[in-house]
């Protein structure tokens, strides 16, 4: 990677120490329903004692922890190490590799799962991206029947994130956010099904099998 990375694993590593209490304290844009996003990951995923999570982009471990509570194996990767330091703290018994998404998936992690989760992550990558990654591990990572939850910053279109945007002012920080009236069709034409629920005023849960 490249000074010009739009997100690099530098920019994340210095946050681990933090973030765990800035999600807690911060209710506004970014993190304004954090805790019913990833509850509503959980929800949706409807996980079953023993079966095999992975969580794309763990960080300090926040939603890999709602499925170890409910004894599900757990596979984690993030590209920060030092989030995987607070995150293997918490879950001693998980899997972990440091793994960026832009990259092949560590041998160990090439396999399939009985659900594939991820918060805050993937509007890092534009509409295109994201189709390509949900197909990929829709396709590729999951058991028949499994399912790819997703909980990130998402608005139903490009009017209501303007609006939004302004709304917030100096906190809003621009990136290829989910747009619901454009990433579903597209999700769709790749011959993907998916769900859809708006959590906050910024963030919402994508609910999607082959």
């Amino acid at each position: 990677m490249t000074s010009t990375d739009p997100f690099s694993p530098g920019e994340f590593d210095p946050w681990a120490e933090t973030y765990d209490h800035d999600v807690a304290a911060l209710n506004k844009f970014p993190f304004d329903g954090y805790d019913r996003a990833l509850d509503t990951v959980v929800k949706l995923a409807a996980p079953e004692q023993g079966m095999s999570i992975l969580d794309i982009g763990t960080g300090t471990g926040n939603l890999a922890l709602r499925f170890a509570r409910r004894s599900c194996e757990l596979w984690c990767t993030d590209f920060s190490e030092l989030m995987l330091e607070k995150a293997r703290a918490k879950l001693p018994e998980a899997h972990f590799a440091l793994h960026d998404l832009r990259a092949d998936w560590p041998a160990e992690f090439d396999r399939r799962f009985d659900r594939i989760v991820s918060a805050y992550v993937f509007h890092h990558f534009d509409l295109s991206g994201k189709v390509n990654l949900c197909k990929d591990l829709v396709t590729r990572h999951l058991v028949p029947g499994g399912r790819l939850v997703i909980a990130d910053l998402s608005f139903q279109d490009q009017k209501e994130m303007n609006a939004f945007a302004q709304s917030v002012g100096d906190l809003w920080e621009a990136e290829p956010f989910w747009l619901v009236e454009e990433s579903l069709p597209a999700l769709q034409n790749v011959g993907l099904k998916v769900d859809y629920v708006q959590v906050s005023p910024c963030a919402g849960v994508y609910s999607i099998s082959a």
